[in-house]
C-alpha cells in the first residue's frame, strides 16, 4: 500500500488533560510497557467519522508522531495507518473526565470532520491514491 502521508505531515495536538491521563496509564499499568498510544478511523456514519483509541505494538506502515513534554518528562508516541492519518491531517486529542455525567475517555477532534460527511467517498478525487481504480 502506497503512503503518501508522512508523520511530518501530520498537525497533531495533544491537549494537557490527554497528556497527563496518556502517562498515568503508561506509569501504572505494566501490561502497557513497549506499547504505544493509536489514534485511528474506526468507523463511518452520516455525521463522519468515528474514532479509536488504545494501545498497541507498531504495525508496518504506521506513522510514528513524538511529541516531547519536557515539563512533566514524557515523550508520547501516537501511532497512526495510513489510511486514518490521510482522512485526520489535522487534529486533537482531548481526554474527558466528567464523574457527573459518568462520561469518561479520550475524544479526537478532527479538523476536517466536515468533509467526510455523507457519501463523500463516491468522489474519487477524495480519496487515497492507494484507493483509487
Amino acid at each position: 500500500m502506497e503512503n503518501s502521508i508522512t508523520a511530518s505531515d501530520m498537525n497533531v495536538f495533544v491537549t494537557d488533560s490527554a497528556v497527563r491521563q496518556i502517562q498515568l496509564m503508561m506509569e501504572n499499568d505494566y501490561t502497557l510497557q513497549g506499547l504505544f498510544f493509536r489514534v485511528k478511523i474506526g468507523g463511518k456514519g452520516c455525521e463522519g467519522f468515528t474514532y479509536e483509541t488504545g494501545f498497541s505494538e507498531t504495525h508496518e506502515n504506521d506513522l510514528m508522531i513524538v511529541k516531547n513534554y519536557p515539563l512533566i518528562n514524557f515523550e508520547l508516541t501516537l501511532l497512526i495507518d495510513p489510511f486514518s492519518a490521510f482522512y485526520t491531517q489535522e487534529f486533537t486529542v482531548d481526554y474527558l473526565l466528567d464523574i457527573t455525567n459518568n462520561e469518561e475517555g479520550f475524544i479526537i477532534k478532527n479538523a476536517a470532520d466536515g468533509q467526510h460527511r455523507g457519501k463523500f467517498f463516491k468522489d474519487e478525487g477524495r480519496l487515497p491514491p492507494w484507493a483509487k481504480k
